[in-house]
């Protein structure tokens, strides 16, 4: 499946940008045509039997993929193209992630996925463990959080990943979530400002108050064990997160962090700053393209 998804991709690619946006167009119109056809014949039927379809259809339509893990059986659901093309390929995508998870988190340890998406690395490090970490999944995302949902019930990893559908800051509050997109698997919203990574304003798909903490008022007030790791990939409030964990990074049950920061932004030189300040030596970085564009930082603590 996945040579066949990196060949439609690399033709599409090749495509004229005129041609790419006459064929999306055009696909939009076959979709929205076909899904009017049959909205209006389940009109037709009673309401009781209108729900009843519904569900059939929603089921019988559901498409479920494997994860790109060789450690371990995992399967997504998939309802968007963001996750045939970029979730269900994860492994690809962030290979030095996986290497994280399978050098450093141990059975019976408790890791924070802050950004979980979908859940495909709360899934590798519960395949990793053979079940015998403890994941807590954070995903503000309303559609992303519920395929979250959905993925841990079809991996079957209940009570084992947990999922949250809360954000992370410096402090605890409310907040405006910006939805780039509101597709399951989405990525690149915002809080409170209607900014993108670029610093450039954008037209959210849908805004709403989402429920912020501080790492460290989240563990307080739920008396949650402090993590052993953790993993950070939140699009832009990486050192937001940070400030909000201070007796968190100081406590010495953290061994390591991975986190997502854009190395030509100050917030990286800060965030570095930061960890080296709490004891964590950064260990590798590992760029998702150029130099100069999102890397993972793996932070590990000094004395490990």
């Amino acid at each position: 499946m996945s040579g066949i998804v990196d060949t439609t991709l690399s033709v599409w690619r090749q495509l004229p940008l005129p041609l790419r946006r006459r064929v999306s167009t055009w696909r939009q119109r076959a979709v929205g045509n076909y899904a009017s056809l049959v909205a209006a014949v389940i009109k037709t039927a009673p309401v009781g039997a209108r729900a009843i379809i519904s569900e059939r259809i929603g089921n019988e339509l559901s498409v479920v993929q494997p994860l790109d893990y060789d450690g371990g059986a995992i399967r997504i659901h998939v309802d968007s193209l963001i996750e045939l093309t970029t979730r269900v390929r994860s492994c690809a995508k962030e290979p030095e992630t996986v290497r994280w998870i399978e050098t450093y988190v141990r059975p019976g340890e408790v890791v924070f996925d802050i950004g979980a998406n979908v859940g495909a690395y709360s899934f590798v490090i519960d395949r990793h463990s053979d079940g015998n970490a403890r994941v807590y999944a954070f995903e503000p995302g309303a559609a992303t959080f519920l395929q979250l949902t959905r993925n841990i019930a079809l991996n079957r990893c209940e009570g084992r990943v947990i999922p949250i559908g809360i954000g992370f800051g410096a402090s605890t509050r409310l907040a405006t979530f910006n939805y780039s997109s509101i597709v399951p698997g989405a990525a690149r919203h915002s809080l409170d400002a209607a900014i993108d990574l670029e610093g450039q304003p954008f037209q959210p798909a849908m805004s709403q108050p989402v429920m912020l903490y501080s790492i460290d008022d989240f563990i307080d007030s739920f008396g949650i064990e402090n993590p052993a790791h953790m993993k950070i990939d939140v699009d832009g409030p990486e050192l937001d997160i940070l400030k909000g964990a201070t007796r968190t990074m100081a406590d010495r049950r953290l061994r390591t962090i991975m986190i997502e920061l854009e190395p030509t932004s100050p917030a990286s030189t800060e965030a570095t700053t930061l960890l080296e300040a709490a004891g964590f030596a950064l260990t590798s970085v590992s760029s998702h393209g150029s130099a100069t564009e999102t890397s993972n930082y793996l932070f590990v603590r000094e004395s490990q």
